[in-house]
């Protein structure tokens, strides 16, 4: 709503929109939080306090917020691929394959994180991305302690510490992922941000807990997606900080509890104990699994056999020494694309990943406020982090992890859109 038509309108309708305005404050602030510390909140926050009162104040205006964006390609790219495996799905496995597709395909909403954020954030005092960012850094920190806790209680009462799982609040696969993306912006906020002192000791010590939490869940994934993000950001951000890989390495192996070292020394060598007895020995599950999935591709390789109907077909393709069972889905992104989705779908989701880098790209080289700095810088090392541990896990069907990255890109957007207008307003002074 622009100023002039702001100062005609009555003092009602002006009442009712600065009223919607201030609700989708707090509304973002939780949202923010909730990214690192409930779905529920999250999902509570960044639908009912900032999308219905988008929705609303559209209405009243009669000027929807809409813009074109870099991603809407991508994302149409994305659904199609969607729509297309689901309505081949039909001669897969019958009408069960395709409904079921479809289900998923109608039901998949993290995208609109993106757009919620995109649009909503504009309007709003330049405060407030800090203060989102605040919320996310101390909810993150808040259940890594909660998962230190978690572990160092478990382990107090007797539990073998490779069958502990904390998460926090989180399915721990799921905090893992989290927690990598969550230190991520946090480093690149520490190193790009515009902090006082004080600022910078908070984030530091919050960044300390993150990293223990990190630790204590044993997501050794996660851990490989951390080491790719931040070794990018320090390429793009300032390569002098490549010496202290080294050095954080040896100090890692030095004070890290054993139980995390040999949990690390089992990335090279991990095996399923279900299969000892097995004649040809134990095979890593992961590799099982891709080994069977790919299977399944093989026969559906362009369009695939549809959204999560991977469960379905599992056990008629696996052989005799496969150890696992109806396993859901491929513990990897990509062969998990090839197999529901085929090439089609792997191709929307490379048109969609490039997209996504270059806009983050583009606003860290084009920045000339911290905030959009940060977010960019924080994007690059998010994107490659995400991809990176998609290779051992299916991060890409991780709610919670793509809504982080949704955030960052909708967040970024919005960033930039004030940035570009406050620039054009100088300008014309």
């Amino acid at each position: 709503m622009n100023t002039a038509a702001y100062t005609e309108a009555s003092p009602t309708f002006r009442t009712i929109f600065n009223f919607l305005r201030l609700w989708q404050i707090p509304g973002l602030i939780l949202f923010a939080a909730g990214l690192a510390f409930s779905i529920s909140l999250l999902n509570w926050a960044i639908f009912a306090f900032v999308l219905l009162p988008l929705i609303v104040k559209a209405e009243l205006t009669r000027r929807p917020p809409l813009y074109h964006t870099s991603l809407d390609w991508p994302f149409l790219a994305l659904y199609a691929s969607m729509i297309i495996s689901s309505a081949t799905a039909y001669l897969v496995g019958g009408v069960e394959f395709g409904n079921r597709s479809f289900f998923w395909t109608l039901t998949y909403a993290a995208p609109l994180i993106y757009y919620t954020v995109a649009f909503g954030l504009p309007g709003h005092r330049r405060w407030v991305p800090g203060a989102m960012a605040w919320a996310f850094f101390l909810a993150a920190a808040a259940n890594s302690a909660y998962a230190v806790f978690q572990f160092a209680r478990a382990v107090a009462e007797g539990a073998d510490v490779f069958t502990v799982r904390p998460g926090g609040r989180l399915f721990y696969m799921t905090y893992g992922g989290v927690m990598m993306l969550a230190i991520t912006v946090a480093l690149a906020a520490f190193l790009r941000g515009n902090l006082s002192a004080r600022g910078r000791v908070g984030l530091a010590t919050l960044l300390t807990i993150m990293l223990a939490g990190l630790a204590a869940s044993l997501v050794r994934s996660a851990w490989v997606g951390l080491a790719a993000s931040v070794f990018v950001i320090a390429v793009v951000a300032d390569r002098r900080l490549l010496w202290a890989f080294p050095a954080v390495l040896v100090l890692a192996v030095l004070i890290a509890p054993r139980p995390i070292i040999k949990r690390a020394e089992s990335i090279i060598n991990v095996a399923s104990e279900r299969a000892a007895g097995e004649a040809e020995g134990p095979p890593e599950f992961r590799v099982d699994i891709w080994r069977t999935t790919l299977r399944i591709a093989r026969d559906y390789p362009l369009t695939g056999i549809g959204v999560h109907n991977t469960l379905r077909l599992y056990d008629s393709y696996k052989d005799k020494t496969s150890v696992e069972s109806l396993v859901p889905h491929a513990h990897n992104n990509y062969i998990q694309l090839v197999v529901e989705r085929g090439v089609v779908g792997l191709a929307a989701f490379s048109f969609f990943v490039f997209a996504l880098l270059k806009l983050f790209v583009r606003g860290y080289r084009r920045a000339r406020s911290p905030t959009v700095r940060v977010l960019g810088l924080a994007g690059i090392g998010a994107t490659v982090g995400f991809l990176v541990e998609g290779f051992f896990e299916y991060t890409f069907g991780d709610y919670e992890i793509m809504a982080i990255l949704y955030a960052l890109a909708g967040a970024l957007v919005a960033a930039s859109r004030a940035e570009e207008g406050r620039t054009a307003a100088a300008q014309a002074l």
